[in-house]
């Protein structure tokens, strides 16, 4: 059974994600480019995303094995500005 939100919260546990989180940002390797700029200080690397990504469409996604799948979808995230052309990106 997945953990809510809500008990990650009060367990302390969400904010414990967001720090991390925010910490992966101060020297930026999310992506296969590395670029290493500060998306905390609104710097933007090879993605042109600062701190603050934008999603331009999200969804549950069905077409995947059953495995990946589940009954609700493995979820499908589309950002703007991503021009890193990616190998493995659909974009």
């Amino acid at each position: 059974m997945p953990t809510s939100y809500l008990a990650l919260h009060e367990s302390g546990e969400l904010q414990d994600r967001i720090n991390r989180a925010l910490a992966m940002l101060r020297e930026c390797r999310l992506c296969p480019r590395e670029c290493r700029v500060d998306r905390t200080a609104d710097q933007v690397g090879h993605c042109r995303t600062g701190r603050r990504a934008l999603v331009s469409s999200l969804s549950p996604h069905f077409g995947e094995e059953a495995p990946l799948v589940g009954r609700g979808g493995s979820g499908t995230i589309f950002l703007t500005n991503c021009n890193l052309a990616c190998l493995f990106c659909q974009n």
